[in-house]
């Protein structure tokens, strides 16, 4: 798990939050989270997107790339990367906006990473196609975490997989009575609350603690 930390200047009274995200190519799923162990709230939820709208960029854009001459391909991701970085920054503000509005403020963010890291060389990237999947993974994690730091948040990286019993550890929990309090809160939100909103709660909570 690694941590980065920005600086932040928080009104006296503001009660804190934390952003979790599921990533997915192309767009993700966010939740805010506040409070205690047993007392745990969802202040907000929603899917947004990591790509413009449109065929400008194609959502597999990795795998568009690994079509191309490599010149064309290098322009291609280029100009993913600043669109996904341009539509991240624009969705992480508006949660961070929609927060502010409910008397909360957010101060840390969770976001998955891949278990791999992606090869620098693009040419060694679009030869691979697991490496392909590894490079888009990548891709949305960095817009992402750029987007929340911009926000001034302190960004809390970990693996999907490990992300539960990470989560109950820093609560002191069990990973079972984690897990229960979280499915517990679809009786107060409703639908949907699927495997999506579950992880990017337990990323919330993560940095939440």
């Amino acid at each position: 798990m690694h941590t980065s930390h920005s600086a932040l200047n928080l009104p006296a009274m503001a009660t804190p939050a934390a952003l979790g995200f599921k990533l997915h190519t192309g767009w993700a799923v966010v939740v805010a989270m506040t409070g205690a162990s047993g007392e745990f709230e969802v202040l907000l939820r929603q899917r947004i997107e990591l790509l413009p709208p449109g065929e400008s960029i194609p959502r597999f854009v990795y795998h568009k790339a690994a079509e191309l001459p490599p010149s064309q391909a290098a322009a291609l991701i280029e100009r993913a990367q600043a669109a996904s970085q341009r539509e991240a920054s624009i969705a992480v503000k508006q949660v961070v906006g929609q927060l502010k509005s409910l008397g909360f403020v957010a101060k840390t963010a969770g976001v998955p990473c891949s278990t791999r890291s992606a090869p620098k060389d693009l040419a060694a990237a679009l030869r691979s196609h697991p490496m392909i999947h590894t490079a888009e993974g990548a891709m949305f994690h960095r817009a992402v975490a750029t987007a929340c730091e911009s926000c001034g948040l302190s960004v809390v990286s970990g693996r999907e997989r490990e992300v539960w019993l990470s989560a109950a550890k820093t609560w002191g929990l069990k990973e079972v009575a984690l897990r229960k309090q979280v499915d517990d809160l679809r009786k107060s939100v409703g639908a949907p609350w699927g495997t999506d909103q579950k992880v990017a709660t337990a990323f919330a909570l993560l940095a939440l603690r």
